[in-house]
């Protein structure tokens, strides 16, 4: 049927007509290119959210401008209702009573009331954050130390605009900045010891609008007079001698017997207080309190003991100073023992104010 066609025509009609099937292999093997070729590509990171703590421009939503007057690095943004304030500094080990962070973390918490019970530096901390209201202000504190050692101050102050609909947005990014300083707080030091836990409260109490700084051997204090004091956290222990909660049980003997035991504990003191009750104020219900005072060396110590109901441990703490060289006359002795005593009398009244 074919013969009377050329062969270069039959061939070609053939090669038109034939049908190619593609087989399994034939369809995965590119697919398993592209999939290797895209495991090769590098991946496309999502953009990281900006830091409200660090970036000042994001949080504001607007560029920020310089505050006036103002000491240090002061940003503001908001017409000046918004403002952020930075401090640095190298703690260098000085000889102080207090470092730097616990002076200006009591500094930045100045325009409390006088009766506000306010956040005490301790200096186990390497990070801590604390969000108040002052003056119809909101305010937040960083504090934290950087891998060099530099310490870094914060402060952010927010006045709300007085219109609502501004208010409402600016407290929704006033409440990111809260947020992300909540994830940066670092967890309260705890206390080794529950009456030390207890004391804490009392303490801070005690020290008002004062600076002071927590360790983990107790508190320390300065003195209008540039005395430091130690006030040690509780001693552990029992009494050698079982002393009684009410005033009225209190005998004579019962003291000179706990003085005897004193003396023979501390051979080498100087006793400026004989182991005695401490006078209560009369309106303040609570137990019998006493304490002694006495030098050993250059350091002068006044120690409490607090005995409790139902025939509790008893606590004791010491409230200690080292005398400044050229100050172990009798005037300057007489002044560091009125601060020594002044400081646990008010911790006694505290303690039975909270606790009794």
């Amino acid at each position: 049927m074919l013969a009377g066609y050329p062969a270069e025509l039959i061939l070609r009609a053939n090669t038109l007509t034939k049908r190619y099937s593609l087989t399994p292999e034939c369809v995965l093997a590119p697919a398993g290119m592209l999939l290797a070729l895209l495991a090769l590509a590098p991946v496309q990171a999502a953009p990281a959210r900006p830091d409200p703590l660090t970036d000042f421009r994001s949080l504001a939503q607007q560029d920020p401008w310089t505050c006036r007057p103002a000491a240090g690095a002061a940003e503001c943004a908001w017409q000046n209702r918004l403002r952020r304030q930075t401090w640095r500094w190298t703690d260098g080990g000085s000889s102080s009573c207090l470092s730097p962070q616990a002076r200006w973390w009591n500094q930045a918490q100045a325009a409390l009331p006088p009766t506000a019970l306010r956040s005490v530096w301790d200096k186990r901390w390497s990070v801590q954050t604390l969000h108040f209201s002052a003056d119809g202000e909101q305010r937040l504190l960083l504090l934290e130390r950087g891998r060099d050692g530099q310490w870094q101050a914060t402060e952010w102050r927010w006045n709300p605009n007085p219109r609502p609909a501004t208010r409402r947005w600016q407290e929704g990014r006033w409440k990111l900045l809260v947020e992300a300083a909540a994830r940066r707080q670092a967890e309260t030091a705890n206390a080794a010891q529950l009456d030390a836990a207890r004391l804490q409260p009392v303490l801070r109490r005690v020290l008002g609008a004062r600076p002071g700084e927590f360790g983990a051997d107790g508190l320390r204090v300065e003195t209008p007079g540039r005395l430091c004091l130690q006030v040690g956290n509780p001693l552990p222990g029992q009494s050698k001698l079982p002393l009684s909660y009410s005033p009225n049980d209190s005998r004579l003997e019962q003291r000179a017997a706990m003085h005897l035991q004193l003396s023979r504990q501390h051979p080498d003191a100087k006793w400026l207080t004989p182991f005695k009750m401490l006078d209560m104020p009369a309106n303040l219900p609570s137990g019998a309190k006493f304490f002694a005072t006495w030098t050993e060396g250059a350091a002068l110590n006044s120690q409490l003991w607090m005995p409790a109901k139902n025939d509790a441990p008893t606590v004791r703490l010491r409230v200690s100073t080292r005398l400044p060289r050229g100050q172990d006359n009798a005037a300057a002795l007489w002044q560091a023992r009125q601060a020594v005593e002044r400081e646990l009398a008010a911790i006694a009244v505290q303690w039975a104010v909270a606790y009794e």
